[in-house]
């Protein structure tokens, strides 16, 4: 393209303009974006520790250098097998509705797989999972799905329509929801999480960022946890409280020896929305169960969280779980032990490997 269009990285100057056109695409109106959102988006595009500008966010700039095109990325560590690599989070992908043309595809031809060591995206609409095809990328089906646990069935049912709802129905629901929910869990005994011999225990950020990722050593394909940016990653989903305050514990068995780890949202009548479970091999359903108990014990309506191949056992032998799509997980990558690796299920990504915590998912209205 001549002139001053094609693509380009994004530069912290871009912000402005590419949080306009996130409202004009995402939010339905044409209006500059707020500083709280232009702060945020900055720091998310440029904060990571792993952040290089060569693995960062771009823009397509028409013939004028206008911005009419974006996609946000977030660089991530990766470890496969013996290699570390600085793999690309596709955040967000937008183009200007009111001015269609090849911006949109040039954009969508940076990541051919030819071109890239490790880009990813958890939350993929079909149009975006199929561009991912064409240029020869993975679409990843069971990651694609969430797992739904119900404790308190009419809680729950208040809680999904919620936004729906005027501010005197939910709190006139919340308090009818109680009485039901007592009523049906004493009759159908199984809504209540059974409970294991472990136990769970609150930790901080750096007990956390200090135990988890040793657990995913089990996985030939893994984010590359270091101190520094584990810590990032919590310190920018603990600015997301939609669903609460973000928590971290580990999970310990009957020994009192720690088998696992978990990272949610979560607070009382709420569902749970669980970014990240870890469990050594062998252990998936003890974790699984000790947690779900912790966060039926907490009051929450239910949890739910990405599906994982490694948990899909423990998981489906929860009672009241359910699993429906919630987004396409997508990779793309020149390496073929990476993708022989994501095919047979090796592979660990998701919540704090992902996107579900950003504010941007569904903040900034």
């Amino acid at each position: 393209m001549s002139g001053r269009g094609g693509v380009r990285s994004m530069r912290p100057e871009d912000v402005p303009e590419v949080g306009r056109l996130f409202n004009r695409v995402f939010r339905d109106r044409d209006a500059p974006s707020s500083a709280d959102f232009d702060a945020y988006f900055a720091e998310l595009c440029f904060g990571s520790p792993a952040f290089r500008p060569e693995a960062g966010s771009i823009v397509h700039l028409r013939e004028d250098g206008a911005v009419d095109g974006a996609i946000g990325v977030v660089p991530m560590q990766v470890r496969a097998g013996e290699d570390l690599l600085t793999g690309r989070l596709m955040s967000i992908y937008m183009t200007d509705p009111d001015a269609p043309g090849r911006g949109g595809a040039e954009l969508v031809l940076t990541i051919r797989p030819r071109h890239q060591d490790f880009c990813f995206c958890d939350s993929a609409n079909a149009v975006s999972a199929d561009h991912y095809k064409a240029i020869g990328g993975l679409v990843l089906p069971v990651q694609s799905l969430a797992w739904h646990r119900t404790f308190r069935p009419v809680r729950a049912g208040i809680e999904r329509v919620g936004g729906r709802l005027p501010a005197w129905a939910r709190r006139a629901g919340g308090v009818a929801a109680g009485t039901a929910d007592a009523v049906l869990r004493s009759i159908r005994t199984s809504l209540r999480q059974k409970e294991t011999n472990g136990g769970v225990e609150a930790v901080d950020v750096e007990a956390f960022a200090q135990i988890a990722p040793l657990f995913l050593d089990r996985f030939a394909v893994a984010p590359a946890w270091s101190k520094d940016e584990l810590a990032w990653l919590i310190s920018m989903a603990a600015r997301n409280t939609l669903h609460g305050p973000l928590q971290l514990h580990l999970v310990r068995d009957e020994w009192w020896k720690v088998a696992g780890a978990f990272a949610c949202h979560a607070q009382k009548g709420g569902i749970a929305q669980v970014l990240n479970v870890l469990a050594r091999p062998k252990g998936e359903e003890m974790v699984v169960t000790t947690m779900l108990a912790h966060l039926d014990a907490a009051g929450c309506a239910g949890a739910s969280g990405m599906t994982q191949p490694f948990l899909m056992d423990a998981l489906c032998r929860q009672p009241h779980t359910s699993f429906r799509h919630r987004g396409y997980v997508c990779l793309s990558t020149r390496h073929g032990h990476i993708r022989d690796a994501a095919m047979r299920g090796d592979i660990y990504l998701g919540g704090l490997m992902g996107e579900s915590w950003s504010r941007l998912m569904a903040d900034f209205r």
